[in-house]
């Protein structure tokens, strides 16, 4: 994933990214709850950030998350009810791509805002 130089902000995409790379297809619902479970922390820890230095663009990114967590909520539902096909393909072609705009094209705003607010540092 790119980094966006703010390790308050790295920190959780490469935490992502480590959930991607050992996702295990065998044991896809554990895994996919760990990365489920890591990205609403991600995403609680961002919106508290926005809130602590009154980031403008909060609603709209939240609102970004919340899509994110419902495509992560509509293919976890998937997979419990036995149609892991489209699942497995999301985890394994989707996904990545997915974070990949989110970060360039959400988190990289949030970061240069956190970086001018000398907020950036864990």
């Amino acid at each position: 994933m790119p980094s966006l130089n703010c390790p308050i902000m790295d920190h959780y995409h490469e935490e992502f990214d480590a959930l991607l790379a050992a996702f295990n297809i065998n044991d896809f619902a554990r895994s996919f709850e760990r990365l489920i479970n890591q990205t609403v922390e991600h995403f609680t820890h961002e919106e508290a950030l926005m809130k602590e230095h009154h980031f403008q663009g909060y609603s709209e990114h939240k609102e970004e998350h919340q899509k994110i967590l419902n495509e992560l909520a509509y293919f976890y539902e998937m997979t419990q009810n036995g149609r892991m096909v489209f699942a497995k393909n999301y985890i394994q072609h989707g996904i990545r791509e997915r974070f990949d705009l989110h970060i360039g094209n959400i988190d990289s705003q949030l970061a240069l805002f956190l970086k001018q607010h000398n907020a950036c540092l864990s």
